[in-house]
């Protein structure tokens, strides 16, 4: 998906302000908006890497009891399904977004 496609369908879903998007883990299945990820102070791994590795969870990858887990999404298991194309040719995996 292209880029300017991504992000028209996050506003299409969660409006014009994306602290309010929001994605879902791929790992465990856990729902946070960008604000999360910024106040775990994690804006680097914003619909990349789970906001739980940033808020100190111990729950590993599939671990879908509750609560965040520690998933990165430039480990071992790369598991983000959505590709983004970015204007420059590069290719980005990213988190779904949330249903709302």
């Amino acid at each position: 998906m292209k880029h300017s496609e991504w992000r028209a369908e996050g506003e299409r879903k969660f409006g014009p302000d994306i602290k309010g998007w929001k994605f879902v883990c791929p790992s465990c299945g856990y729902v946070a908006s960008v604000q999360d990820w910024i106040d775990a102070e994690a804006e680097r791994s914003i619909a990349f890497s789970c906001v739980g590795r940033n808020t100190g969870s111990k729950k590993g990858i599939g671990d879908k009891t509750g609560g965040p887990c520690n998933y990165a999404g430039g480990g071992l298991f790369q598991i983000n399904p959505v590709k983004v194309e970015f204007e420059d040719g590069t290719i980005a995996s990213y988190f779904a977004f949330a249903d709302v």
